[in-house]
């Protein structure tokens, strides 16, 4: 007769604890999906505050631990530049190394946040996608100016994340402004184009 997990039992928190807060202490693990779209059943809307927090929150735990691998499961279409950023500053500063598996789609901020990790894989039937993102610029002119130049200066940061990624691979093949074209429309990859680009390590 097989044994029935319930409350107290280790195995049923630990499931209990992965399924409500996206992390498996015991192998080190963490899961991050997210949506195009807001919903209260289904998740957080692409990199957001919520869902950077908890990425924040368990990544910050597992190294506290001890300075062990970590292994993040990944699937989102992007989303906030800032919060994104929180969550590329810490990776880059953990003592830790971090592997990370890309699935269903990696795109936009999500890409910037794949680029942070020691090890960086793709499924094979990942999307994978760069471009110059949206602008949600608005308010008097001032202020338009005042965000346009902002805006300028975080596409060259991110030019310059994935410029050293794809250098590394290709030294002296491509300029800063090969990568600038690169992002000027949305382009689609497939895993293996990705690869070879040198913005991930390896297909599973």
């Amino acid at each position: 007769m097989k044994k029935r997990h319930g409350l107290g039992d280790p195995i049923y928190n630990a499931i209990e604890v992965f399924h409500d807060k996206n992390i498996l202490i015991s192998k080190r693990l963490v899961y991050f999906g997210s949506t195009h779209y807001s919903d209260e059943d289904w998740g957080e809307s692409g990199v957001d505050f919520n869902s950077a927090r908890m990425l924040i929150k368990n990544l910050l735990y597992l190294d506290s631990e001890e300075p062990a691998p970590i292994l993040i499961h990944f699937n989102s279409p992007g989303g906030d530049w800032h919060h994104g950023m929180a969550v590329y500053d810490l990776i880059k500063k953990l003592r830790s190394a971090v592997t990370i598996i890309g699935y269903g789609y990696v795109r936009s901020m999500g890409t910037i946040i794949f680029q942070a990790c020691d090890h960086r894989y793709l499924m094979p039937n990942c999307g994978f996608m760069i471009h110059n993102g949206y602008s949600m610029i608005g308010g008097n002119a001032k202020d338009v100016i005042a965000n346009a130049k902002e805006e300028q200066y975080t596409l060259q940061k991110m030019y310059k994340i994935y410029y050293q990624k794809i250098n590394k691979k290709h030294p002296k093949k491509y300029t800063l402004k090969d990568v600038e074209n690169m992002c000027t429309y949305d382009n689609f990859m497939r895993p293996e184009q990705a690869v070879a680009l040198g913005l991930a390590d390896k297909i599973l």
